[in-house]
């Protein structure tokens, strides 16, 4: 029984390894890799890739390629999905390697586990990373990236501006706002996009409490910033986009001032005068001030002069179209994040490339541009997390519980009861 068992296993992976060679099919990554270029012409004028060097990394192997002069990687970053589809096509022969045999326990359950091992490996999917520095790297792995990553104080970096917003088969993802200063962010409701704005404010608060300002402009109706109102730190709250006029004209305002002392005192930006204080300007849903021509000549304003006052823009939107987004804006933000999109026209609005409709739908994943581009997961903060962790740093208005004990205590008046000392 057990020689019969192993004796099919071999003799059928030998046989369909024989069938593939004699067939031309490709038989490895490296292999397949090469085929897929030439079958999707991204050769130039008949020359292809050649495979320099591979090696093993963690997770996968990575395949170091040297490619033709006037090769376009703009084909291959627009269409990563031809690439990852023909790495996943599946032959039908037996696939496995021969570690895999000391896994199995050689009794009556033998084919059993057989079966359940080449099911395994045909179920598992290979995804891709690449990057190109005058070679073509290809890193290809085994498995796909974790689909959640719950979020602990480990993100945290104290005294930073610096703020965890994606993790990456590599480690951690941050985006520095004392570096890059603003940043867009969009994609399609339900994926994420009011969880990362959540997770930057709660991160801000805990890394810099005594010098964050928050100007909150939450368009959805409070439901994202809602809880964030009554923060010290909270400078602006409004879910109105008639009052969304108002603050933003008081922080531009605030903005002129700053900047004129810093350069008056002989500074260039903020960071060269020493000052610590920084303001963030977050806007959900900013499609909704999108026709109100004061409103985003003012977010512009921000977006162009902001960063040498202190003053940091989020904007963000699930509606990433030319309207949406300013051109003007979009010049003066070169940071985006982008989640799961429904086209590559808005995935182009957004993040100035395409990738974003090539998305899986998990809520969480992905792009982060900033220079280059990357796939990220956005680690998960829950609402109970964030409650516990904003508690020390809500406060209440006490004028307004001032005038409230004020108002209750003339309304109970005519049932109380006077004592006269005898």
């Amino acid at each position: 029984m057990l020689f019969e068992i192993v004796s099919t296993v071999f003799m059928g992976g030998l046989a369909g390894y024989a069938y593939l060679q004699k067939s031309g099919s490709p038989t490895n990554d490296a292999d397949k890799i090469k085929k897929i270029f030439s079958n999707s012409s991204w050769n130039v004028k008949g020359e292809t890739i050649h495979l320099k060097r591979k090696r093993k990394i963690e997770g996968g192997i990575e395949y170091v390629y040297q490619v033709p002069l006037g090769f376009d990687r703009t084909k291959l970053e627009e269409n990563k999905h031809v690439l990852e589809d023909g790495l996943n096509i599946r032959h039908k022969y037996l696939e496995f390697e021969p570690r895999d045999l000391l896994k199995i326990k050689w009794d009556k359950t033998a084919l059993k586990q057989i079966i359940n091992i080449l099911t395994t490996k045909k179920i598992s999917r290979k995804e891709i990373e690449f990057e190109f520095d005058g070679m073509l790297k290809i890193r290809v792995y085994n498995e796909k990236m974790k689909d959640r990553y719950d979020w602990n104080e480990s993100y945290l970096k104290q005294g930073s501006w610096s703020v965890s917003i994606g993790v990456t088969r590599h480690g951690v993802v941050r985006h520095d706002f004392d570096e890059h200063k603003h940043l867009i962010i969009a994609g399609a409701s339900g994926y994420g996009k009011s969880v990362i704005l959540k997770l930057i404010v709660t991160s801000l608060v805990l890394q810099m409490p005594n010098d964050v300002k928050l100007h909150l402009i939450d368009l959805k109706g409070g439901s994202a910033f809602q809880r964030f109102k009554n923060l010290k730190q909270t400078t602006h709250f409004t879910r109105e986009p008639k009052e969304a006029k108002e603050i933003l004209d008081a922080i531009q305002k605030e903005m002129n001032q700053t900047y004129q002392d810093i350069v008056d005192q002989g500074y260039e930006d903020i960071k060269e005068s020493g000052r610590k204080e920084r303001h963030f300007i977050i806007i959900d849903e900013a499609a909704d001030i999108a026709d109100d021509k004061d409103c985003m000549e003012i977010v512009t304003d921000i977006a162009r002069r902001g960063r040498g006052g202190g003053y940091y823009l989020i904007y963000s939107t699930q509606y990433p179209s030319a309207q949406a987004i300013p051109q003007q804006t979009k010049r003066n933000i070169p940071s985006r994040f982008c989640f799961v999109l429904d086209d590559a026209t808005a995935s182009n609005t957004a993040l100035g490339q395409t990738g974003a409709e090539e998305l899986p739908l998990i809520p969480g994943r992905g792009i982060y541009k900033n220079v280059k581009s990357q796939v990220v997961q956005t680690p998960f903060i829950s609402n109970k997390q964030i409650k516990k962790c904003i508690g020390p740093h809500i406060t209440f208005n006490p004028r307004k519980e001032d005038s409230d004990e004020h108002r209750e205590g003339k309304q109970d008046r005519s049932n109380s009861f006077e004592f006269e000392e005898m």
